[in-house]
């Protein structure tokens, strides 16, 4: 019996398919990304919002 050595599934989204290996990069990728609090993400929010109404 043979097996497989990389699961092709789509492990993102549908139609597209992703490796695990390549997900779990992905993932490392964006922890290195900017965090914000949560009273951080409503005042950027905020501030979105009244530059996007005008």
């Amino acid at each position: 019996m043979k097996t497989k050595n990389e699961n092709s599934n789509n492990l993102a989204s549908p139609g597209k398919p992703m490796s695990q290996k390549k997900f779990a990069s992905l993932i490392k990728e964006a922890e290195e990304g900017v965090f914000y609090t949560l009273e951080e993400s409503k005042k950027h929010f905020e501030e979105w919002r009244k530059n996007v109404v005008k």
